[in-house]
């Protein structure tokens, strides 16, 4: 009884991560002015702070790391997408701040 247990348990934590890693690794459109109501101006900005965090990223490099020079190339191109993506996409993302600004 406890092996159908466990057998049962391993099954579906492979669905639920199977499940899990497909909805996370599809990229979302970012069309313009209509993704989660940000204008234009405001997509600039997200695309230029997501440069500027890949071209930190990079520099934040060190040789004892446990990634190539390449692998970190990799990974910080992949993070700055990632992040341009949830910003575009997520309503109300940049809001931290611009509260004091008005």
């Amino acid at each position: 009884m406890r092996a159908l247990h466990v057998v049962c348990s391993f099954v579906l934590s492979l669905l639920v991560e199977e499940t899990v890693f497909a909805q996370v690794g599809e990229p979302t459109p970012a069309s313009g002015p209509t993704s989660a109501g940000k204008s234009a101006e405001q997509a600039q900005e997200i695309k230029k702070r997501s440069a500027d965090w890949f071209k930190t990223c990079l520099g934040d490099w060190d040789e004892q790391t446990h990634m190539s020079k390449a692998e970190w190339r990799t990974t910080c191109k992949r993070v700055s997408k990632e992040r341009e993506q949830f910003y575009l996409n997520t309503p109300g993302a940049l809001s931290i701040g611009e509260r004091a600004l008005r």
